[in-house]
């Protein structure tokens, strides 16, 4: 009968636990929560100071372009920087694009990544 005690007890304490903890998961969000003033939260947006603290060596750093985008035989090719390696095959014919946009990409356009690449391509695609 004492077992039967203790087994209860232990329950009742492990439910007693999980309901103060779940009180207290549901009652402390952050949306409950009261900001401190002159504390920035994570939600909020500070401006930064654009201050150099080197100021002898300011350099300019120029985009290196590592793609070209080129019309060959019809259709678009993203060549590497050599331009003797494809590095992508679009598969998109060149009539797709306006005139303006046909002579650049006769010559080739030169882009820093990928992902320019793709949003350039995606603009006219629609």
């Amino acid at each position: 009968m004492k077992k039967y005690y203790i087994c209860f007890f232990l329950l009742a304490v492990f439910l007693a636990a999980s309901i103060l903890t779940g009180a207290y998961i549901y009652f402390y969000r952050p949306e409950h929560a009261q900001p401190v003033p002159g504390q920035i939260l994570e939600s909020e947006s500070a401006p930064e100071d654009n201050v150099v603290i080197n100021q002898r060596q300011v350099e300019t750093r120029e985009e290196v372009k590592n793609y070209c985008l080129v019309a060959e035989e019809g259709f678009l090719l993203v060549f590497a920087k050599d331009r003797d390696n494809v590095c992508l095959d679009t598969h998109m014919p060149l009539s797709e694009f306006p005139l303006s946009e046909q002579e650049k990409l006769m010559e080739g356009i030169w882009f820093s990544s990928m992902m320019e690449i793709f949003n350039y391509l995606e603009s006219y695609s629609s």
